[in-house]
């Protein structure tokens, strides 16, 4: 395969998304020069980032990308009709780690057309749309209509099939070693014979780690109250709270002051080989997203072996319903103290999960041919095109 020339256009680069652009750029055959704009004002990096890019694309010097590789925060319409010749010839690759179509507005937010619309702007601009899961293809499709039905007139024609036309699906790719040939299922989620794999839980009790960003779309909240009514009703475990707190740190006063030297970890952990060595650790990783598109801290916790406990709303029940026996998904909050309950008794949820091994193709180490694949294909397919 030819190492191709990449621009790499991310208006929103932290958390998942600097993730994906480093994992990326680190494993694969191609050559990356990576435009980046730090993860703040997104309102504004939606309205003028493809400004800012393209400036710097036209005043580049050195030879010119072959593709350029935006993500969602970027307007590929205006990007491209910004662009000089012959950058404005370049093919286009959209990823979307998510959209604000079906994205939930935070309570200090009202709904803005703006913003859903510059998503579908961008994606009938672009040669290719990635989405990082399926089920968030799907969401995004079939909101399509009812969200341009807003429009008084003038509706644009036949979007969702054209969109779809031109869409695919690839994986975020998680920064972890994949598992060896010979990795095996394992028992977890309770007690089970010394001879059936590793003790459960790990540690003398059972650890449950929150792994998410502290912010409204997370729903930490919700953590915080069912980790709460465990502890009101005497269940004795352990909890790691990590994750940046971006503004949201009050979210587990409460919670960390009840669980005192139980609170084993709070915060962000900087160094990489730390978190690795606490998702080693701990034995159930729970999700209270209100919107979740893949999903990486999640994934990442259950390849190093965690139980998931996850909202049924979300995309969840598409990557792992159809590969797992065991009870991995609550409606409500009730539900959630439920499963979390017999969790921690050891009761009624323990199965063998070969959700490691399922996961293990996410691994960038397996994942990258793939992607490598989708950009040269798409330099090709413009160097064929008239």
């Amino acid at each position: 395969m030819i190492a191709r020339r990449l621009a790499f256009l991310e208006a929103y680069d932290g958390g998942s998304h600097r993730a994906f652009r480093q994992g990326l750029a680190r494993h694969s055959v191609h050559e990356y020069t990576a435009l980046t704009l730090p993860a703040r004002f997104w309102k504004w990096r939606m309205r003028g980032a493809a400004v800012w890019f393209a400036d710097l694309l036209n005043e580049a010097e050195g030879p010119p990308p072959e593709l350029i590789l935006a993500t969602g925060y970027v307007n590929v319409a205006d990007l491209r009709g910004l662009l000089a010749p012959p950058l404005d010839r370049l093919p286009v690759l959209l990823y979307m780690h998510e959209n604000q179509l079906t994205y939930p507005l935070s309570p200090e937010e009202e709904f803005d057309f703006h913003f859903g619309f510059t998503n579908i702007v961008s994606a009938l601009a672009a040669d290719r749309i990635v989405f990082n899961s399926d089920w968030h293809r799907e969401v995004f499709l079939e909101a399509l209509p009812e969200y341009l039905s807003k429009m008084p007139e003038a509706v644009p024609r036949n979007v969702r099939a054209r969109l779809a036309a031109r869409s695919t699906v690839l994986g975020v790719g998680l920064d972890r070693a994949p598992l060896p040939e010979d990795h095996f299922p394992q028992y977890r989620g309770g007690p089970c014979d010394s001879e059936a794999g590793p003790a459960w839980p790990r540690g003398e009790r059972p650890l449950l780690l929150w792994n998410h960003r502290w912010e409204f779309d997370k729903r930490p909240e919700l953590f915080a109250r069912a980790v709460i009514r465990l502890l009101d009703v005497g269940l004795d475990f352990d909890v790691a709270l990590l994750g940046e707190g971006r503004g949201g740190e009050a979210v587990f006063t409460d919670l960390s002051a009840r669980l005192g030297d139980r609170c084993v970890a709070r915060g962000y952990l900087p160094q990489r080989a730390d978190y690795d060595a606490l998702l080693a650790r701990a034995d159930v990783v729970v999700s209270c997203a209100a919107q979740e598109y893949f999903g990486i801290s999640v994934a990442e916790a259950v390849h190093a072996g965690c139980y998931p406990v996850l909202p049924r709303e979300q995309v969840y029940p598409s990557l792992y319903g159809s590969r797992c026996k065991g009870r991995h998904f609550y409606d409500d909050e009730d539900g959630l103290v439920s499963l979390l309950g017999d969790l921690v008794r050891g009761e009624g949820c323990g199965h063998v999960c070969s959700l490691d091994r399922d996961l293990d193709p996410w691994c960038w180490p397996r994942l990258v041919e793939a992607w490598d694949e989708l950009l040269d294909e798409s330099v090709r397919a413009r160097e064929a095109s008239p």
